[in-house]
């Protein structure tokens, strides 16, 4: 009876936890936007410079490639001069605040639990040969880059 009952000891004991994958393997993949928070400095409000409901995704692929690319929802207008290679100084301007777009290589830190952005091209020239690193969380099939003070973005895996 007592190996009866250790045997269902046993069978009904839980299972241990499995551990996470490495953050490399976690990360690969597509991802669309969710949402795009900031601040100015940590002590200020979170604000939406991309709207709401921007748009946009965040690539990694497995040679240790990344690109991102988001913009503003609604986008501008069309330039009103009918030219994609001249829009007025005010269009420009518009275009400009509301897109990001950058590419490159990634590396990840899995003992800090970050994914370092090493941007070889960029519309933004001050990210432009830089080292972007963003802290990374997981629940479920969201990612969130964030460093908890100044910055904080969401994306969901693309399936």
């Amino acid at each position: 009876m007592n190996a009866v009952l250790l045997a269902l000891a046993g069978f009904f004991a839980p299972a241990a936890p499995v551990p996470a994958p490495p953050l490399a393997e976690q990360i690969r993949g597509t991802w669309r936007l969710v949402s795009y928070q900031r601040k100015e400095t940590p002590d200020a409000p979170w604000t939406r410079r991309f709207g709401d409901d921007p748009k946009g995704y965040l690539m990694y692929d497995a040679t240790g490639h990344m690109m991102v690319a988001f913009e503003k929802m609604p986008p501008p207008p069309m330039f009103a001069s009918g030219d994609d290679a001249a829009p007025s100084p005010a269009e420009a301007q518009a275009v400009y605040a509301g897109f990001v777009a950058y590419f490159g290589t990634y590396t990840v830190d899995e003992k800090a639990h970050a994914v370092i952005h090493h941007v070889e091209g960029s519309l933004n020239p001050r990210f432009f040969g830089t080292d972007q690193v963003r802290p990374a969380t997981f629940a479920g099939d969201r990612l969130t880059l964030s460093d908890g003070k100044t910055f904080r973005v969401v994306w969901e895996r693309v399936r």
